[in-house]
């Protein structure tokens, strides 16, 4: 090996004389030929550039030199991994652990450009120096620096017209959740979400950008990860990912078309860079338990609580009043001497854990040269439920438990001077195991489970009384199961320079592929229980009711999904004397396929996409973008429309005559207005046949044009009646259908100011809806057949948002405080309902959502207030017979009934806020760094379920909530004790109608605020790492939904109660967790 390479230096020696020879004499053969024609001065112009040419190549090999340096911050630590080039050549390193590099450069002239992620790009010239100290700024929030995503490429932020917000990895990864839609909360200007639940596998948010401006179809954004649309995004590691922008206005959507009417999210993974590899690993170990418990009565309490409401249900059944419990029995549960007969249960403290634990494990590798980059990651995913085996003897677990599993690969390619290659490989299993119950009849029961239904757990073994059950019996008796899903994402993009045919012409191809397939293992037996006898000698026995039966295995059909996209594309870009023009033309079709009767008519699209984009100086800028959509979800006369939207821009700042200064640095003014669609017509409109073919003619479905109906009755009364099947005219088809139809328009503003420190974005929007799919109601039955969907809703949905960022610093504490309000209301214009007997009671002219009920104005107090001859007259189920302790309500029209024309708006909307808003700050001073965010929501009302608000239902004994305490008694009355809840009752008389109708009463008040994300951490210095091989290390402490204030009854989320049945949903979860970041 020694010799060969001696060899291969001498033979690289001769070839540097041999060159310098040819040189030589290529000098003195040019000037001899130069001496003949000196007379002709075109050739000794000629002749005398040949020289310099010929000169100024022997002075480049001749003075080649080696620069050294060392790549820093402003904080004077040197920056490993920085990208260290010289311009105009593929000559490049990177620096070592310590900023450190050598470079070998042409001459004093070079220009050496330095590069790095979370800095700014910086170009040196060399000069005569042999060693140099670089300092690289970090990146700022200055507009004039950013470069965002935009659908099918990118804009600088400083001339884009259309309405974006963007965050980055950093972000995203401050807060310790499962998924990207949990992530963003409170973090972008026009993103409202929603978490109703913190199931493990199932705690992602409900996105909504802008609100909702539809009653029937989906609200949904469209989501793309590196271009390619996908159905998983929340399964994505957010370690992965590098930023997430959404798109909101016409300007920025109208590309998507029939896609776009309801925003589109760009994620964008993590790609190679230039430089020596770095190899990342993250770990972090985080708690988790419920943000809300709700606190129940005690035994004692609620047997004497029962008792009094089947003595105040006497009165309007005119019944006999029998307690439930005697006074021996309440002076057991008293007392506590019995607590196998006489219980005193808190299912909570039994069957909840105070904490579970999440591991999350991160490893990548990112690096590359000029000719290939790359980033690889691999992640490790796990977090468990919160419900407790509740010291119950089992031969398996039945907590739920989520387990993810990621893969990706991001490789670049310059295959040559022109050509580009970048192939991307995603891999995704997800375990979902537990019991297999629904998590929410698990809550449903532990929330209605009374505190004496049964002894609960004795020596291992589940107890119950005669004829009831317990919701240990919902955890345990119906098994376990294991739910896998496989998801596997590849892309491969050419792109190729058409430099050649004229400059700045670029084209590149796309093809992406996607497989998901899910298999759902099931096994199911009845759990074994134990019933207790009590002996005369007053011992205790334990029956076994049933035998200990085998698992039965209860297979599913496993599902598979295909999607495959193609993507063809020429862009241009070029700049004539300030003015720089570039545009797009795109061809993009998309097919999925599905085993699922929906699915039988593969689902694709098809589209042809436009943008010119234009800027005078950036000063002045325009751009028209459109396209034509095509969607096989209608009738083929239905499926392609045009979707245009066109935008422009002032920037004032750029004129001659805005004063510099240093209040007010960049100013841009811009306005679009634009036609986009939205195909899903409904919440599940891909997978339901009932709505994907409602264009179809009824003989399409498996019984033609005829509907099932079970209502036929034939036979001889009180002898052989019976009900039977028989076919009946079903619903019409609706051969017209297409798209919902979208009008948008947003004027925005962007504003640097008070040194480039303050960056302030300012929006204003408005969109018109209308081809909203509805059922017309104005149709008589006496058509005899069902009336047919159509595209005849209509809404609107304006609003504004306000994003402010302040950067600064003091000395070495770097600061910074961020802030962001947004407002959006809808109204409903049109949808076909029949008319109301008071204008106030027509859902028209209301938002979607709104809650309809009765005003209540406090209680009857005593019998002379029920006994007044004055007083409007009820007339729900248990009609006019109330007593003191019922609920009072307002006789809005004055006819002296309460009845239904007395129900009016309440509340707001329990779809989504109408204001999200959010506060953020943190600083970071000689490696120590902490962040704190603040986010809640307003204008929100939710109905609280039963559960929350009734003691007692359908006669059961169920669970009562500690704080109906405060409901309404003579003596809490008489003692001036505060009263928020009616008297209780039993059964009807409960869950009736005089008490429990909708009303102002029972609509919670779901405005919070809510202290998202709280975060502190300390990095390594590298003089210390460098010394252990290590370039950078990051110990830290966050935590997730850490505090909540909101007007909410106590043990209520009020995110999680936006769900029916709200309070028994499996509620969020506070996470406080610990990681480590180390990078080699």
């Amino acid at each position: 090996m020694k010799l060969e390479r001696n060899k291969f230096s001498q033979a690289k020696y001769t070839l540097k004389i041999m060159f310098l020879q040819m040189c030589f004499c290529l000098l003195w053969v040019n000037t001899l030929w130069a001496n003949e024609i000196k007379n002709d001065s075109r050739s000794i112009a000629v002749t005398n550039n040949l020289n310099v040419k010929t000169i100024l190549l022997l002075n480049n090999i001749v003075k080649d030199k080696i620069i050294t340096g060392t790549v820093k911050g402003t904080d004077g630590v040197g920056i490993p991994g920085a990208g260290v080039k010289v311009k105009g050549t593929n000559v490049s390193v990177a620096t070592d652990n310590n900023g450190k590099f050598s470079i070998k450069v042409p001459d004093n002239n070079a220009i050496l450009v330095i590069t790095t992620i979370g800095f700014n790009q910086q170009e040196v010239t060399v000069g005569n120096s042999q060693t140099l100290t670089i300092i690289l700024q970090e990146s700022s929030n200055d507009l004039k620096e950013v470069t965002i995503n935009v659908g099918y490429g990118t804009q600088k932020k400083v001339t884009s017209v259309g309405a974006q917000s963007s965050i980055s990895t950093k972000d995203l990864t401050q807060s310790p959740v499962a998924n990207i839609s949990n992530s963003l909360a409170g973090r972008l200007p026009g993103l409202f979400a929603v978490q109703p639940s913190g199931e493990p596998g199932a705690d992602n948010s409900q996105i909504f950008i802008r609100g909702v401006a539809t009653f029937t179809g989906s609200s949904a954004p469209l989501v793309l990860v590196d271009g390619i649309q996908v159905d998983n995004y929340n399964s994505i590691d957010p370690n992965e990912i590098e930023g997430v922008t959404i798109l909101k206005d016409a300007s920025s959507t109208a590309v998507y078309g029939v896609r776009g009417a309801n925003g589109v999210i760009l994620v964008t993974t993590k790609r190679g860079k230039l430089g020596t590899p770095t190899i990342s690993y993250t770990f972090q170990n985080a708690f988790n338990s419920f943000t809300a418990t709700p606190e129940k009565m005690e035994s004692f309490e609620f047997a004497s609580s029962f008792n009094q409401a089947l003595k105040n249900d006497a009165y309007v059944s005119n019944s006999i009043y029998t307690p439930r419990y005697s006074d021996s029995d309440l002076a057991k549960y008293k007392s506590g001497e019995d607590p196998i007969f006489f219980p005193n249960i808190n299912w909570y403290d039994l069957m909840v854990k105070d904490v579970s634990q999440q591991r999350q494990h991160n490893l990548s590798v990112r690096g590359g040269s000029e000719k290939i980059k790359y980033a690889i990651s691999a992640g490790l995913f796990n977090q468990e439920g919160l419900f407790d085996d509740a010291g119950v003897t089992a031969d398996y677990d039945p907590q739920i438990q989520y387990k993810r599993y990621n893969f990706r690969s991001n490789l670049d390619y310059t295959i040559s001077k022109r050509f580009r290659a970048s192939l991307d490989l995603s891999s995704i299993i997800e375990n979902r195991s537990g019991n297999n119950a629904n998590t929410n009849s698990i809550m449903n029961f532990l929330n209605g489970a009374a505190p004496n239904l049964s002894p609960g757990v004795v020596d291992g073994k589940i107890v119950l009384f005669e004829g009831f059950g317990s919701p240990l019996t919902t955890l345990y008796s119906v098994g376990y199961k294991n739910d896998v899903r496989n998801l596997l994402n590849g892309s491969l993009r050419l792109d190729h320079d058409l430099d050649f045919i004229t400059k700045g012409l670029t084209t590149h191809a796309l093809i992406a592929y996607q497989n998901s397939n899910r298999k759902l293992s099931e096994y199911s037996r009845a759990f074994v229980t134990y019933r207790a006898i009590k002996n005369p000698d007053g011992t205790v026995d334990f029956r076994q009711l049933a035998d200990n039966q085998p698992f039965i295995y209860n297979p599913t059909d496993p599902e598979r999904n295909r999607r495959i996209t193609g993507e063809f594309a020429l862009d241009y870009k070029r700049t004539f004397n300030g003015h720089t023009v570039s545009g797009l033309l795109l061809y993009n079709q998309i097919k999925s396929t599905n085993k699922d009767f929906a699915y039988l008519v593969p689902n694709s699209y098809q589209s042809y996409v436009g943008r010119l984009v234009y800027d005078y100086k950036g000063r002045y800028l325009a751009e028209i973008s459109s396209s034509y959509y095509g969607t096989e979800n209608f009738a083929p006369e239905e499926r392609f429309g045009f979707f245009p939207a066109y935008s422009i821009g002032w920037v004032p700042s750029e004129e001659k005559f805005f004063p510099k200064n240093k209040v007010i640095n960049f100013i841009k003014i811009r306005g679009s207005y634009g036609e986009v669609g939205n195909d899903q017509l409904s919440a599940n409109f891909l997978r339901d046949p009932n709505s994907r073919f409602l264009y179809r003619d009824p003989a399409f479905t498996r019984r033609g044009p005829y509907t099932v109906d079970g209502s036929y009755r034939f036979g001889v009364f009180g002898q052989n009646l019976a009900s039977y099947e028989a076919l009946r005219e079903g619903s019409a088809s609706s051969p017209g259908l297409t798209w919902e139809r979208s009008i948008k328009t947003n004027i925005g503003m962007d504003l640097i100011g008070l040194d480039n420190k303050l960056t302030v974005t300012l929006e204003l929007f408005k969109e018109t809806r209308d081809n909203i799919l509805a059922v017309p109601r104005t149709v008589s039955a006496l058509t005899g057949i069902g009336a047919a969907a159509e595209n005849l809703g209509k809404m609107s949905n304006k609003g504004f948002e306000i994003d402010a960022n302040y950067r600064s610093n003091i000395k070495d504490f770097k600061y910074f405080v961020r802030g962001n309000y947004s407002f959006a209301r809808n109204k409903i214009i049109f949808q076909d309902e029949l008319p109301q007997t008071f204008a106030y009671a027509q859902r028209t002219g209301h938002i979607s959502g709104q809650n309809f009920g009765f005003i209540a104005e406090g209680f009857f107090n005593t019998w002379e207030e029920v006994n007044d001859q004055n007083r409007p007259q009820y007339t729900f189920r248990d009609g006019n017979k109330i007593q003191p302790g019922d609920v009072r309500y307002r006789d809005v029209n004055g006819d002296g009934i309460i009845n239904n024309d007395d129900s009016v708006p309440i509340g707001y909307s329990s779809t989504v806020p109408e204001i999200i808003y959010a506060l953020s700050f943190g600083g970071s001073w000689k490696g120590i760094d902490f962040s704190v965010l603040f986010q809640g929501a307003g204008h929100f009302s939710v109905p609280y379920s039963r559960r929350a608000n009734q003691a007692f239902f359908d006669g059961d004994p169920s669970a009562a909530a500690d704080y109906l305490s405060e409901s309404w008694t003579q003596e809490r009355y008489e003692q001036g004790l505060p009263i928020n809840f009616p008297r209780f009752g039993v059964g009807n008389g409960a869950r009736g109608f005089n008490n429990y109708v909708g009303s102002t009463l029972w609509i919670a008040n779901a405005e919070y605020l809510r202290l998202k994300n709280v975060e502190i951490g300390y990095t390594f210095k590298p003089t210390f790492l460098s010394k252990v091989g290590l370039k950078s290390t990051r110990i830290y402490a966050n935590a997730n939904n850490l505090v909540t204030w909101s007007k909410m009854l106590k043990g209520v989320d009020p995110e999680s109660a936006s769900l029916p049945a709200n309070s028994e949903a499996y509620g969020l979860v506070r996470t406080v967790n610990l990681g480590i970041n180390v990078n080699f």
